[in-house]
């Protein structure tokens, strides 16, 4: 499920993104080479935790079959801080954990989901399969104002799951997405990114639900086994966020309901 590659060159900084991932040239184990955005534990608010979130999420988003970039644990020489010329990159380089979380660069022409994109049918499963998996996992960073999705005619990406299954212990009220009004976030002024477009809107879940329910325990293991061993103090947020994607598929007709009332 995640790949590992080793950077061998720093290309630039992303021209967007409030964890400035750094593009960077990588050699797979593999062979061959591969260009990654790469996010540092130093540039994350929750440092190798809020990379540990990303993998949970990119894992279950592949089972999901949503479209992601394909995901790495990026190795990080401790030589390529001393080489890198952009002296805010090298000391990001030198103060992070030697494991970064890599995106694999998409196409060129690829752009940012704006408000003049619409809907169409041949998208609509990928919609409807991010609409709930921001759901369960928390992800309020999918919105008008920061989408979060490239698009290139009816073909998406989804990106940046940094934020996702933000600890409950800090949201006040919160509920499980399976309960009355837990989701009602998703439809204020600045919510979910796709919610204008699936709103009201004739929606089947059935395939969704076979997904989900494809999705054992024995495979959530394997996600937490992905977690690279750098990451060790990580380990009891990844627990919580496998717990929370189990618990959401144990009770999906649940949430099922709950997105349906948002949607009506």
């Amino acid at each position: 499920m995640l790949g590992r590659v080793t950077a061998s060159e720093v290309i630039r900084e992303a021209q967007s993104g409030r964890t400035r991932p750094v593009l960077m040239l990588c050699e797979a184990d593999a062979g061959g080479a591969v260009e990654v955005f790469c996010k540092l534990s130093a540039g994350c608010f929750d440092g190798v935790t809020s990379l540990a979130r990303e993998v949970v999420a990119a894992c279950l988003a592949i089972d999901l079959n949503l479209p992601v970039p394909t995901p790495y644990a990026v190795e990080i020489p401790s030589a390529l801080a001393s080489v890198v010329t952009d002296p805010e990159i090298s000391e990001r380089l030198g103060t992070s954990s030697p494991i970064g979380f890599g995106s694999a660069k998409v196409a060129n022409q690829f752009s940012a989901w704006t408000a003049g994109h619409r809907v169409t049918e041949f998208m609509l499963p990928s919609v409807v399969g991010a609409f709930v998996f921001d759901a369960v996992i928390d992800n309020a960073d999918r919105k008008p104002s920061n989408p979060n999705c490239l698009v290139s005619g009816e073909r998406l990406h989804l990106i940046d799951h940094e934020l996702a299954f933000p600890s409950t212990a800090g949201l006040p009220g919160w509920r499980p997405p399976w309960q009355a009004n837990a989701l009602s976030w998703l439809d204020r002024a600045d919510g979910h990114l796709f919610y204008p477009e699936l709103k009201m809107r004739n929606l089947d879940f059935g395939p969704l639900r076979q997904l989900w329910s494809g999705i054992s325990d024995d495979r959530l293991l394997e996600y937490g086994q992905t977690i690279p061993p750098e990451w060790e103090t990580a380990q009891p947020a990844v627990e919580e966020a496998l717990d929370r994607v189990r618990n959401a598929r144990d009770n999906l007709d649940g949430v099922i309901a709950e997105i349906r009332r948002v949607l009506q």
